[in-house]
């Protein structure tokens, strides 16, 4: 009788065991699977200062279509004379005006801005662009890095034009140093003279494909200074002073503009096709030739004494165009 007591007793022991541990051991699974992938930051992370902190992912994303349906996003084939430009400036306002003139050419799909006043373009963020146009009128935050970014991006193939007042110095924080001033990738000769009466285009190589539609170049801002030895000069205003001016550098180019077309300027006319004409220059890029067309004979009626049906004509259909590769730059003289 006693074992039989101890032997129920056991029993219930082991069933009220069983009955507390199995509730404790899915609590501790489910809240295991609630908990959050460690190391992936929310969308709160990413507000401040916009930095890339999230991992990225080298999935593909599909793009919106029908569900569960992958539509592939197609990259599209820059055209041979499509560029896109960036405005690399330090001013007290944005260059809108400069902007705009530049949208306005033929063959520009994008012109964006960056304010070197405070922070610096990297390599990286340069080689985003066809062409750079830099100039200054404050400080640069940083003008030797900035130097050194712009000769790599250049020594990488890419075109830079640089404008007033980024001539001035040497030293001038407005100005653009570093490797870009003591290797020679400067157009012009720096110096701190300044012009500050109204000048427009004067005498200039009618040939030369940097000048190529221009007609009409004022302002009342520019460095007065000087090609540097290795530099050809292509025009001056009609103040007898450099305009435009370029520098071989190894087997690259680079383009100098003396004028300041910053927000502060009186200017107009044609600064913006100088910045397209130095992509399509540098980078032989030329706009695809317009087919001549060949006049036709007329066909003389003859009359018939009797109406005779005319077959209709099957159109035939036209060629796919293929966009041509985009050259490669060459250095030119």
């Amino acid at each position: 009788m006693r074992q039989t007591s101890y032997l129920l007793k056991s029993a219930v022991y082991v069933l009220l065991a069983t009955v507390c541990v199995i509730p404790f051991a899915l609590a501790h699974q489910n809240s295991s699977n609630s908990s959050s992938a460690p190391g992936m930051p929310s969308l709160s992370d990413l507000a401040d200062g916009n930095q890339a902190m999230r991992p990225v992912s080298h999935t593909p994303t599909s793009a919106s279509g029908p569900l569960g349906v992958t539509t592939p996003t197609p990259t599209p084939t820059p055209g041979p004379c499509q560029f896109q430009v960036l405005i690399v400036f330090a001013d007290a306002v944005p260059p809108t005006q400069f902007q705009t003139e530049i949208q306005a050419e033929p063959n520009v799909i994008a012109v964006d801005l960056f304010d070197a006043s405070n922070a610096t373009p990297t390599l990286g963020q340069l080689q985003q662009y066809d062409i750079v146009v830099a100039f200054g009128n404050t400080m640069f935050i940083d003008s030797r890095t900035l130097g050194n970014n712009l000769a790599d991006y250049v020594d990488g193939g890419g075109i830079v034009v640089q404008y007033g007042f980024a001539h001035a110095g040497p030293g001038d924080p407005a100005a653009i140093n570093g490797r870009w001033l003591r290797d020679g990738y400067n157009p012009y000769d720096y110096s701190e003279n300044l012009e500050f009466n109204p000048f427009s285009l004067g005498t200039f190589d009618t040939g030369h494909p940097l000048m190529a539609g221009v007609t009409t170049l004022n302002s009342n801002s520019a460095n007065i200074v000087t090609p540097d030895p290795a530099a050809t000069e292509v025009a001056q205003n009609n103040l007898g002073e450099s305009l435009v001016a370029f520098r071989p550098v190894g087997t690259q180019t680079t383009v100098g503009v003396t004028a300041y077309v910053g927000s502060a300027a009186k200017e107009t006319g044609d600064w913006g096709k100088i910045v397209v004409n130095a992509g399509n220059w540098l980078l032989n890029c030329q706009a695809s030739p317009t087919p001549t067309l060949t006049p036709s004979a007329t066909p003389t009626a003859t009359l018939s004494p009797t109406p005779t049906s005319t077959p209709t004509a099957t159109a035939t259909p036209r060629a796919t165009l293929t966009p041509r590769p985009r050259p490669t730059p060459h250095p030119r003289p």
